[in-house]
């Protein structure tokens, strides 16, 4: 690779691709389900020999955009960067912001493949580049909503995989979502952690007592029991039984997470690359966090491990990120990615290359046309 020079690094092209990623089953939650993983790549290329890759995964209930709308806006970003420095990322996705304030799954692709690049010219891995350290990282494992009968059964697979935390939606009714947990807990036992994800799907009163009544099966904590616009309710939730309450939904922007905190809100906050608008968000809302004294997840849509790598690599970033849900390419029936982090009994594993470590499989890509 030829000599960088920083300050004359030039963007020269900006490449788009429809990603669609079959699912081994539809994935349930309790306000959408998903028959495939419907992304959009965003490929940005320089005249210095430096590209970068970001993923945008939308699930639409949650983030309001879809592969179509990202791509749209994709589009329209675009020109917005031709001939800028990639390596100026502060300014350039502050310019994307103002242009598409409620974008933020295809800016946070920008936003992924511009760190990538930054990366590359420092020749460190990102997560070094961002001030991080190498330490253990644990994931759980999901399962989505389905027969109540089988989530045991799913639960055992988990933990024959190596996993020693288990996740499982839940939200369809009060009833439903006790058969669920019992299920699971019945065919694993207590030793394992259990988590719990609502998406929103209960009302205040619903919550409240679902999670009053569950317990006593030893649930670590319940992500956004209520519809994300309910902060008051998230409050009244969290202070209303026993088990903690985590911010899902209710958290897209650093403004959010300080909505929350003002609130005393929630004890924890799930971050996500798809909702955070990137990187350079999502440690805002870290910090910020950080600075509340509030503990962090960091989550995922349905990205491929393209964008899980980057979230691994931010997850290495901050240090009171104390929880990952970093496992959507298990629901995948097909790994086009090369390279990128690893899962091993539960464990992640994040590349030591410059940038992210992580690309398409050319191969892959081939057969897709890009815009």
């Amino acid at each position: 690779m030829k000599t960088i020079e920083p300050a004359s690094i030039k963007i020269t092209a900006v490449e788009i691709y429809p990603f669609d990623v079959r699912m081994r089953e539809p994935f349930r939650i309790a306000s959408m389900v998903s028959t495939v993983s419907a992304n959009v790549l965003v490929h940005i290329i320089t005249d210095a020999g430096l590209d970068g890759w970001g993923e945008a995964s939308s699930l639409h209930a949650i983030a309001g955009e879809t592969q179509g709308t990202n791509i749209a806006a994709a589009r329209d970003l675009r020109p917005l960067l031709i001939g800028c420095n990639p390596l100026e990322i502060g300014p350039i996705v502050a310019a994307l912001g103002r242009f598409l304030p409620h974008n933020t799954t295809i800016r946070g692709a920008f936003d992924m493949a511009l760190h990538d690049i930054a990366a590359r010219a420092a020749g460190l891995p990102l997560w070094r580049f961002l001030g991080g350290r190498r330490r253990p990282l644990e994931t759980d494992l999901t399962i989505p909503i389905g027969n109540p009968a089988d989530a045991g059964a799913r639960a055992r697979a988990a933990l024959d995989l190596g996993f020693r935390i288990i996740k499982t939606k839940v939200g369809v009714s009060p009833a439903e979502d006790r058969r669920r947990l019992e299920g699971i807990r019945s065919e694993v036992g207590r030793d394992p952690v259990l988590r719990i994800d609502a998406n929103g799907g209960w009302r205040r009163l619903d919550a409240v007592r679902t999670l009053r009544a569950i317990a006593d099966l030893g649930i670590e904590f319940c992500e956004q029991p209520v519809a994300g616009r309910d902060i008051e309710g998230l409050r009244i939730v969290s202070e209303s039984q026993p088990i903690p309450v985590m911010a899902d939904e209710s958290l897209f922007s650093p403004a959010d997470a300080l909505e929350l905190v003002r609130a005393r809100a929630v004890p924890a906050f799930n971050i996500k690359l798809s909702k955070s608008a990137g990187i350079r968000d999502g440690l805002a809302i870290a910090r910020i966090a950080e600075t509340a004294g509030i503990d962090c997840m960091v989550g995922c849509m349905l990205e491929t491990r393209l964008g899980l790598t980057a979230a691994a690599h931010l997850a290495l970033a901050a240090e009171n990120v104390v929880f990952l849900d970093l496992d959507a390419h298990y629901e995948h029936a097909e790994d086009p990615i090369l390279g990128g982090m690893r899962v091993e009994k539960g464990m992640v594993e994040v590349p030591e290359e410059p940038g992210l470590g992580a690309r398409p499989d050319p191969v892959r890509l081939a057969g897709i046309p890009k815009i």
